[in-house]
């Protein structure tokens, strides 16, 4: 049994016999296989990472933060101090800096600024957080500090314990400090009898570690907040007038322009993010009660008025497009001024009269308009008049579609078991994928010496906003691998004390295959998933259209029935389906990366751009005519058993000979079903605002705990949730709309035209008064046993009445 069969439909003068059986076998091995290479991997990654590296982030020396690790000898242990601290913020100034941005770990996350302008100079050494004592640098601290630990982030206070140290570069600096005449400083220099002479005590270093970036430790100028383990600066509207004011009341050392850019920017950005962040939490009941229950209740309403009031709904949409066009057209002519000055051209012009004059428009360019207008707007008329007919069949189908679903009702609730594989599929891909990530060997990354930065006090005035917060965020700008003699602990410490080197891990080739295998993996099975949904609901449906809509001849349970032929004869169709579609959306990406990758190359030559543009959009065009193929082979499968290979030839004969059938379907049916979804949408954003303008919800004095500072989110997430709602629910509903179209084209193509087991409203709305056929023998009522005869008999008293 390959991937390829025979047509199980065998006609013959008593009926139709469905032979079931199980198809393309090697390409479900095959999957099954491919499965098994998925698991390896997740034991590589298992084997290789380290999520912790993940969650708590590692340091610019290359500890995780939350661990023990031994480093030259020391033991570091970091098990108590699960958050990463950015030691210096005018380094998170800059997007692309952020990298290079030096970090320790730390118990909690300052949550207030321990060292504002009340209290400057700081001297509390809770204010302050430095470098791993055994990474002192400028100066080299090791072993004048006796009894601080290797890994201490808090010495502050025990810089008092050097009595005197040489230090060359204390010189210049001294002289930059009286240079700004500053009282504070004046007055510490004097207090401390701090001078340029070279020799120094532990004071001038809590002198310099005022200014940031100077150092040897960092006073916590802003408070932070703790994001999944970071501590992220809060910057305040007044973060740099206090910057400013501790160090030049003149402000001449940051200028006005950069002082109110980065403000303005980090208010933006930082404030709404925590203020917004905060309102999901505090709006959960919103989201829960207008996002979910309302869209439940919402689409089951739907779903009655689409059943009882479909024809009107068509007919009224397709009324009103005609006359749209038809107004558009004639304000068109109106303002081209081709209506002459008779009274029904008065009478348009006074009914546009308030849209547009037409002495102040260019009327050549309307009259050019106007003709286009009219050529379209007649060949939407002539369509609709051509092909009432139809229309009317395509509205007896949604209707029939209508009337499967009410025959059972429990279909509705089947997307949630394909959706729950999916969450699934998507939870232990995103697992596997993070400890892939974490996996690899520490590499360090430098800057070129031409886009070194410094991010001290001083550079302040050389800082620019616009290109720090520019759409230029790819950190490897401008950036070389380096230190690449050296391994482990030498690597570490060498990189850690390069202001512009930071380490990450990254990985080899065989993670990078491993990683492209997982990929792939997920595009597969995703699909898989989806074709596994569309055979079963196409099962069921149908077994409702061959029973000729008598509910008497179809299976008690027709999803359970539908979901046990899927599982038992058609995984590995579904299989073969997939790996098609997987295969081409993996191009796809390839092209992408492809794309990002040679985007120098385009922007210096126009050709090579606009070849990549069109590789991309025939990929893309193959991708949507061979998925539009495959969900109608799915259909073909769930209807008659065949091979993927059968039902795929099946469907693009079917596709061809009724391709305006199918369109006019697929237009109506996509329409009512997309203004269904807006409406569930909208009227979720609807309660959702309702309810957030409640008082529990707007009075900060009453209800603190559940004061929002903006509706906006939990509207938008209620909007969300309640749409992805209606696409689940839709779905089903238009999966079924399909599937009785394409059964009702299969039963014409086999009989010349007039279905013999069409239900009720598309017999009638086909003008045909023919017989109604249904199911008898052993397997009475389940068309997917694996042989199961139609019979033709007369009409059933028991078959469902049509719907108005």
């Amino acid at each position: 049994m390959g991937c390829c069969g025979e047509d199980p439909l065998e006609e013959t003068k008593e009926g139709v016999v469905v032979h079931r059986k199980c198809r393309d076998v090697l390409c479900l091995l095959l999957f099954i296989a491919f499965w098994a290479g998925m698991f390896l991997v997740c034991g590589i990654a298992y084997q290789q990472g380290d999520i912790n590296r993940l969650v708590y982030g590692v340091d610019s020396y290359g500890f995780t933060c939350g661990q023990k690790t031994t480093f030259m000898g020391q033991t570091f242990d970091l098990s108590s101090r699960p958050n990463l601290y950015y030691l210096n913020p005018l380094e998170l100034l800059s997007v692309i800096n952020i990298p290079f941005a030096k970090t320790v770990c730390v118990d909690t996350c300052p949550s207030a600024s321990t060292c504002g302008i009340s209290s400057f100079p700081c001297t509390d050494a809770k204010a302050f957080r430095c470098p791993y004592y055994a990474f002192t640098q400028s100066p080299n601290l090791t072993g004048l500090l006796p009894g601080v630990d290797a890994a201490s982030a808090s010495y502050y206070s025990n810089l008092t314990s050097i009595s005197s140290l040489q230090d060359s570069a204390s010189t210049a600096f001294v002289n930059e400090l009286i240079a700004l005449n500053l009282p504070w400083v004046n007055s510490w220099l004097k207090s401390y009898h701090i001078n340029n002479s070279g020799s120094v005590t532990g004071l001038y270093y809590q002198l310099t570690s005022q200014f940031p970036g100077e150092g040897p430790c960092n006073a916590v100028w802003v408070p932070t907040a703790s994001y999944f383990n970071r501590c992220f600066p809060q910057f305040t509207s007044n973060f740099t007038s206090e910057v400013v004011s501790v160090t030049d009341k003149v402000a001449s050392v940051v200028s006005p322009s950069v002082k109110n850019a980065f403000t303005d920017e980090w208010n933006s950005v930082d404030q709404i993010f925590s203020r917004y962040v905060g309102d999901i939490s505090k709006g959960i009941v919103i989201i829960v009660a207008a996002g979910l229950g309302c869209s439940l209740v919402l689409c089951l309403v739907w779903l009655v008025v689409l059943r009882y009031f479909a024809g009107v709904m068509c007919w009224l949409t397709i009324l009103l497009v005609n006359v749209l066009l038809c107004g558009i057209t004639l304000y068109c002519f109106s303002l081209a001024g081709l209506l002459g000055n008779n009274a029904f051209a008065k009478d348009v012009s006074n009914v546009f009269s308030g849209v547009g004059d037409p002495t102040a428009v260019n009327r050549s360019t309307f009259k050019y308009i106007a003709i286009a207008a009219a050529v379209v707007a007649g060949v939407v008329l002539l369509i609709t008049l051509l092909m009432i007919r139809r229309i009317k069949i395509a509205i007896a189908c949604i209707k029939v579609a209508s009337q499967a679903v009410g025959a059972m009702p429990s279909i509705m609730f089947y997307p949630i078991i394909p959706f729950a594989l999916l969450v699934g599929l998507v939870l232990y891909w995103i697992s596997v994928t993070a400890l892939l990530y974490t996996a690899g060997s520490l590499t360090a990354t430098c800057r070129t010496p031409s886009s070194h930065q410094s991010f001290g006090l001083s550079s302040l005035n050389n800082f620019s906003v616009s290109s720090a917060f520019s759409s230029s965020y790819n950190s490897t700008s401008g950036t070389v691998n380096c230190y690449t003699n050296l391994t482990g602990d030498a690597l570490q410490l060498a990189c850690s004390l390069d202001a512009n080197c930071y380490l990450s891990y990254t990985w080899d080739n065989n993670l990078r295959y491993a990683f492209i295998y997982h990929f792939f993996g997920l595009l597969w099975t995703n699909q898989f998933i989806v074709g596994l949904s569309c055979v079963t609901i196409s099962g069921a449906i149908g077994s409702y259209y061959w029973a000729g809509g008598d509910t008497s001849n179809m299976s008690a349970l027709p999803v359970i029935v539908a979901m046990k032929n899927t599982f038992i004869y058609h995984l590995g169709s579904i299989a073969f389906g997939s790996l098609i579609i997987a295969i081409i959306q993996f191009i796809r990406y390839l092209l992408e990366y492809l794309d990002k990758k040679t985007k120098t190359l385009q922007d210096a030559n126009a050709i090579a751009a606009w070849l990549m543009c069109c590789v991309k959009c025939c990929a893309w065009c193959l991708e949507k005519i061979v998925a539009y193929i495959n969900h109608n082979a799915y259909i073909i499968i769930g209807l008659k058993g065949t091979s993927y290979c059968s039902a795929a030839m099946r469907a693009i004969e079917l596709i061809i000979t009724n391709a305006l059938r199918l369109a006019t379907v697929g237009i109506l049916s996509d329409l009512l079903l997309f203004l269904g979804k807006l409406a569930v949408a909208a009227a979720c954003g609807l309660a959702a605002f309702g309810l957030a303008e409640l008082n529990y919800y707007t009075n900060a004095t009453d209800y603190p705990n559940t004061y929002l500072s903006s509706p906006v989110l939990p509207v938008a997430l209620s909007i969300l949730v309640g749409y992805v709602v209606a696409q689940i629910f839709f779905s089903t509903y238009e999966m079924a709309i399909d599937t009785i179209m394409l059964a009702f084209c299969e039963d014409c193509e086999l009989h010349d035209g007039n279905p013999k087991w069409a239900p009720p409203l598309l017999m009638e709305a086909m003008g045909l008064d023919g017989e109604m056929h249904h199911y008898e023998g052993t397997n009475q009522g389940s068309p997917h046993a694996a042989v199961s005869v139609v019979h033709v008999l007369p009409k059933s008293k028991n078959t469902i009445a049509p719907v108005v």
